[in-house]
């Protein structure tokens, strides 16, 4: 393939991304010669696909043991920047007799609704009365109080509390905080009341990621004393410093269903639109070669200073670390092909961290961008404007298109949707939120000149309610997304090739290539029949641990039915929502669960009991329960009766905190630390 000849990086990438991709999939758990057979067969295929004809076989065993040679670079920097390989991290010196730790607060503190959540970067660790130096970070949730809402990052503190691993998921299809934690090598957290810790030591620990942080912590601080309201605020901060921790849940919802998320985020469209800007308002430096590279220095410059206020967020370094090298080459060589540019900053970008290569925005912000380089074309010349404006409002619905289509497998794959209005809503978000971003911008630059800045602020909020508002009304519009849609990684990978084959038979103008790709699209249908198929004979009933919601939920086919005590919160909303689609649920039913009620199910008895005192024993011995389901909570200060003790058959969902009672009903299943109680039902 031609194109293909004009990325040659692309051969140095994916063998790469390779050794990357099969160290986070096996995590050093599995038998390493699978890995060195399955990626030796890989990397020579690769290098047969990719080179078009080896002559001599001295040149092809040069190109395999080259292509060897990266896979395993890929696999040990993985092995580098995992922070357990450090003799001195944390996790190798804590013992059951640590007692005290210190550390400093290395991101801005986040107040949640009960606690304060912050980073903190352990320096040291006292053992036996003796402290010893260590390294790592952990998150520490401390109890809401002025001291706690004061902290700021630098802030060296000491405390006193056992530190808890962090938990895996328990219950089935959940997010994986554990994982994702892990990839930002975050072990350990601890919960922290007022009399367990104190600020010490006056001196803050100087870097310059924590200057980044003091910096974005007075731009926040200037935003809040502006005057602009919550809603306003979260928003402004999120556009212009990528602090997005304050938007809320429903205003979330309707950016992602809308299609346009990627605009609340510091992210490649951010970096791009200041360096376009900066390239129209620099344009007069294009004179000479020396005026040219000032021009360069500049742009540079102003980007990662950009970064910088974001607190040096991964997608924001990434961005300016692709148009940094966009720039850089296309002012040293005349022809330059962007998309091996964009290939070489990814590559260099997994070199700083190769677990970036989980990170789902990631793989979005280049894809995007090789979508847009390689489709947008296509897009763009399938209709000719002579009204200059009509034309920019069609390049743009082009870039849309392709960036879409491009990351299409992607959505599908992580969030089950497709926002069917998405081309109408980035035609309206994306303009209004680049004058919210430079409204941002210039109430920072001019927050002392008061009424340029009060004027700034009443404009900059009215900007944002009315993408807001826009946001809402799209999301309220029927049909607005296409939702509980399952794709599996095979089919992923079956649907780029349907994109890949058919812009190449169209590039090609090639019959046969068309035909494949319909192929391929058959393929893509019978394997998700099959799918279809398998999820509807998986006929379950799964009782999910929760120390708020009491949830039972029957997969029988394509029906689905919930028992529920209270509306579930957000997490568990999302395992229970990531369930449905995982057994391709059709017809819905909701029923509430009283303080006691008994479920009946393919014959099986499930006695419910909210508090457990409710229960008796004649009534037991009645009903003749297959399981006793109680909560964790009402065991709390409770004495629990004695015909419950020693029962085989108890299920216990959320935390109990009594021994006494643990003792009572050891033989019990406790959901808390076994997960989620599932019963197959034939």
């Amino acid at each position: 393939m031609i194109f293909l000849s004009q990325i040659p990086f692309l051969r140095i990438l994916l063998p790469f991304i390779a050794g990357i991709g099969f160290w986070l999939i096996g995590r050093q758990d599995s038998p390493q010669l699978i890995y060195v057979s399955g990626i030796f067969l890989i990397c020579a295929l690769l290098y047969f696909l990719l080179i078009k004809s080896t002559q001599t076989v001295a040149k092809f065993l040069f190109g395999l043991a080259v292509q060897l040679f990266l896979f395993f670079s890929g696999w040990l920097l993985c092995n580098y920047n995992n922070e357990k390989q450090n003799p001195i991290n944390y996790t190798h010196v804590l013992t059951d007799s640590t007692t005290s730790y210190s550390g400093y607060v290395s991101e801005i503190p986040v107040e949640k609704t009960k606690s304060i959540k912050a980073e903190i970067t352990l320096q040291q660790i006292k053992n036996k009365g003796a402290w010893q130096n260590t390294c790592g970070k952990i998150i520490v949730y401390f109890e809401k109080i002025d001291k706690a809402k004061n902290l700021e990052t630098g802030n060296n503190i000491v405390f006193t509390s056992k530190l808890q691993e962090i938990q895996a998921p328990l219950n089935p299809h959940e997010f994986d905080y554990k994982a994702y934690l892990n990839l930002r090598n975050i072990f350990h957290s601890v919960y922290l009341r007022e009399e367990n810790w104190a600020v010490y030591n006056s001196e803050e620990t100087f870097s310059l990621f924590n200057l980044s942080q003091k910096i974005r912590r007075h731009l926040l601080d200037t935003y809040r004393a502006s005057g602009l309201e919550n809603t306003e605020f979260a928003m402004v901060s999120a556009l212009v410093l990528g602090y997005d921790d304050e938007i809320d849940r429903p205003l979330l919802n309707a950016y992602s269903h809308t299609g346009t998320l990627h605009v609340l985020s510091v992210s490649g469209l951010h970096v791009g639109v200041i360096y376009l800007l900066l390239g129209y308002m620099l344009a007069f430096l294009n004179k000479s070669k020396k005026t040219t590279w000032i021009k360069v220095g500049l742009i540079i410059l102003v980007l990662w200073f950009f970064v910088l206020l974001s607190g040096f967020s991964a997608p924001a370094v990434r961005a300016a670390f692709m148009f940094s090298l966009i720039l850089l080459g296309k002012t040293l060589f005349e022809q330059v092909e962007t998309a091996n540019i964009v290939l070489v900053s990814a590559f260099l970008s997994l070199c700083i961290n190769p677990f970036w290569l989980a990170d789902v925005g990631f793989q979005l912000s280049y894809i995007a961008v090789l979508g847009i380089i390689y489709l947008y074309p296509y897009f763009y010349n399938l209709f000719t404007f002579s009204w200059g404006f009509a034309d920019k409002v069609w390049a743009l619905c082009a870039v849309s298109i392709a960036a879409q289509l491009a990351t299409l497998p992607i959505t599908l794959f992580y969030f089950h949707q497709f926002p069917t209005l998405f081309l109408i809503t980035n035609l309206i978000l994306i303009p209004i939120s680049t004058l919210v971003m430079y409204g941002g911008i210039l109430i920072l630059v001019l927050s002392k000149i008061t009424f340029v800045a009060n004027v700034l602020v009443w404009l900059t909020g009215f900007l944002i309610k009315v993408m807001n508002a826009s946001a809402l009304f799209f999301d309220g519009v029927p049909f607005c997304v296409i939702d509980n849609i399952h794709l599996s990684i095979i089919n992923l990978i079956l649907l780029y090739v349907l994109i890949f084959l058919l812009f190449i038979s169209i590039e090609y103008k090639s019959y046969k290539i068309l035909m494949s790709s319909f192929a391929v699209a058959t393929l893509i249908v019978l394997i998700s029949m099959v799918f279809d198929l398998q999820a509807k004979k998986n006929n379950e009933l799964v009782i999910y641990q929760s120390d708020k919601t009491n949830v039972l939920a029957v997969f029988s086919g394509s029906k689905y039915t919930q028992f529920s005590d209270s509306i579930p919160d957000d997490r568990l909303q999302s395992t229970l929502r990531e369930n449905k689609i995982y057994h391709d649920v059709v017809f819905k039913d909701e029923k509430q669960l009283t303080t006691t009620s008994l479920i009946l199910v393919n014959h099986k008895k499930i006695l419910f009991a909210k508090d457990v005192n409710l229960l008796s024993e004649i009534f037991m011995k009645a009903v003749k329960p297959d399981y006793v389901w109680i909560t964790g909570n009402s065991l709390k200060g409770t004495k629990i009766p004695k015909f419950i003790c020693g029962q085989k058959n108890i299920l216990v969902s959320g935390k109990v905190r009594s021994k006494k009672n643990i003792a009572c009903i050891t033989n019990s299943y406790f959901m808390a630390k076994q997960g989620a109680f599932i019963l197959s039902l034939r």
